[in-house]
């Protein structure tokens, strides 16, 4: 016997609920994984570029000038505060965040310059 939309022996019928705290994890948690791989974008540059040492060079400093600018960010540890009003960013996050952005950026065109001078100068047999 069903009463008001409930089977007696399950878990109530009709649509479920998600629970909104599970999609703001995943969503930092993505948010989260994407930031660790565009860090990762210079490192693996400079690796497919060893041997060409200015240009290992140059990946490593934008890997280092990345790498310290997400950890100054409040990104991560204000995303909570800010995504409820409690607090706005301040000048100095910005340019932080921008920082962060365009090194970001300069890592991601480095691989792509890495891939391609890799997969150019490989002989084919």
């Amino acid at each position: 016997m069903v009463i008001s939309g409930h089977c007696p022996d399950g878990p109530p019928a009709g649509p479920r609920r998600a629970d909104p705290r599970a999609a703001r994890d995943r969503g930092y948690l993505t948010e989260v994984i994407v930031a660790y791989l565009l860090l990762a974008a210079p490192v693996v540059a400079a690796v497919l570029l060893w041997g060409s040492w200015l240009w290992v060079a140059v990946a490593v400093v934008v890997a280092a000038v990345e790498y310290a600018s997400l950890r100054r960010s409040q990104r991560f540890s204000a995303h909570f505060w800010r995504s409820i009003g409690v607090t706005r960013r301040s000048t100095r996050e910005r340019g932080v965040e921008l920082l962060y952005v365009v090194s970001a950026a300069a890592g991601v065109v480095l691989l792509v310059g890495a891939l391609l001078a890799f997969l150019t100068s490989t002989p084919r047999r």
